[in-house]
């Protein structure tokens, strides 16, 4: 028997239906903390992104999808190289999406350097 502590504490992410023209999703924050990636902020923003595009394809959406995100930073001497690898990765967007940048200090862990969190519009198909 299942018990309320046996729950994930969050979801992944969560569709919000808008009506007829689509959905929204909010993805929970995502991490890198691949040891070949320690605080190299590009590689962990392209990896972190390369997991949000996985999570986003089971709900049939892709990285143009996205909205809006916001990017937590261990140290906003890092923007540079964390935007360098955004602006790559929507290079090819008809719109980029909105996007917020604030300083996290420690709160991310030793050697992570950025945790992203999106919010993609999912048309109806």
């Amino acid at each position: 028997m299942s018990t309320s502590q046996d729950r994930p504490r969050f979801s992944p992410a969560r569709r919000v239906p808008l009506g007829p023209s689509g959905d929204l999703l909010f993805l929970s924050g995502s991490l890198c903390v691949d040891e070949d990636a320690r605080d190299n902020i590009e590689l962990q923003t392209r990896r972190i992104f390369e997991r949000i595009a996985r999570v986003l394809d089971r709900h049939g959406a892709s990285l143009s999808d996205i909205v809006k995100t916001t990017a937590f930073l261990a140290d906003l001497a890092d923007y540079d190289g964390f935007n360098r690898a955004r602006v790559e990765i929507f290079m090819d967007a008809k719109e980029p999406p909105a996007s917020t940048a604030i300083g996290a200090g420690s709160l991310l862990g030793v050697g992570t350097r950025v945790e992203i969190e999106t919010v993609a519009f999912v048309p109806s198909r």
